[in-house]
């Protein structure tokens, strides 16, 4: 059975999400509330046949009556426990299309959970979805690093990383968000013409409910915040959510010896992806070739990160 997701069943919802085999901390209440004025949420808590929650369903709708999981989240679709079986998956994903086409929605954007955030094989909601007739509406590339299998770096990842050190670059964790962020401002705007998904009030805020899972590491030079990065950090997962330079910190190899200094720190830390995010703009037709050759340099290989549409 599928219930409207709302507020008093918040304690239920995180509960689902804590104990899935494909969860993680952007689809608790506490981030996923941060924006939901934005947001026309439609949201679905699921309950087996004795009234248990069993699955999670983050959604928005849009006005020309398509629902989304998640428009404000990387990614979405069908959460679910470990010990689920592919029939239970199936009845499911069939209460939620029940429910949405009996609320007169027509389409189903759905934004599956890449499968390196998998706690355990999940795959069985993919499966339905072709079976239904979803079809690969767009795939973005991501790329990440095996930390339990990492490959070197190349040559010139090698040669940037001395040359930080060289120049004293110092790596460290802060919370100094207001020196890093109009450096990510600029590089954005500069480069892509985008602003932070995240305003600088909102990241300080999720950073204050999630401490331990949004972490800003910076790169200094003679006390001077010159480049950075914001980690999502999600059981066992490593995200690279912001990354940025300035021009004194690209010429001394700030990031480089940034992002060496970390894949060494979460591999000791027993995690096993480094995943940079994507290297695609508009939704994955184009594709920075620049940009993927630096995050290759650093032995991140390709993820795809799947969205389907399906005709409800």
């Amino acid at each position: 059975m599928a219930e409207r997701y709302s507020s008093i069943l918040s304690t239920q919802w995180d509960d689902v999400v804590r104990r899935s085999a494909n969860g993680t901390f952007l689809l608790l209440c506490g981030y996923m509330d941060y924006h939901r004025s934005r947001f026309d949420d439609v949201s679905l808590l699921l309950r087996d046949r004795k009234g248990r929650a069993a699955g999670a369903f983050p959604a928005c709708a849009e006005p020309n009556g398509t629902v989304v999981s998640h428009a404000g989240l990387t990614y979405g679709g069908l959460l679910y426990d470990r010990k689920a079986h592919a029939t239970d998956v199936c009845d499911m994903l069939n209460d939620i299309f029940s429910y949405y086409s009996a609320k007169g929605y027509k389409r189903l954007i759905y934004k599956a959970i890449p499968h390196i955030y998998h706690q355990a094989p999940c795959e069985a909601d993919l499966y339905w979805l072709v079976q239904k007739g979803a079809q690969i509406y767009w795939r973005t590339l991501s790329t990440a690093v095996d930390l339990q299998a990492p490959l070197p770096f190349s040559e010139l990842r090698k040669r940037a990383v001395k040359k930080a050190e060289r120049n004293s670059v110092e790596v460290s964790q802060s919370v100094d968000f207001d020196s890093f962020w109009p450096i990510l401002v600029e590089v954005l705007l500069q480069r892509h013409g985008v602003h932070p998904v995240h305003t600088l009030d909102e990241i300080r805020l999720l950073h204050s409910r999630f401490p331990s899972h949004i972490r800003l590491y910076t790169a200094k030079l003679n006390t001077e915040v010159v480049a950075g990065t914001v980690i999502y950090a999600s059981r066992g997962v490593a995200h690279a959510q912001y990354i940025a330079s300035n021009a004194k910190g690209r010429e001394h190899g700030a990031l480089d010896l940034l992002f060496s200094r970390l894949i060494s720190e979460y591999q000791s830390d027993g995690y096993r992806w480094f995943d940079f995010g994507i290297s695609t703009d508009h939704d994955g037709s184009a594709l920075n070739t620049g940009l993927l050759s630096q995050k290759e340099g650093f032995g991140a290989r390709s993820v795809c990160y799947d969205t389907y549409l399906l005709n409800l």
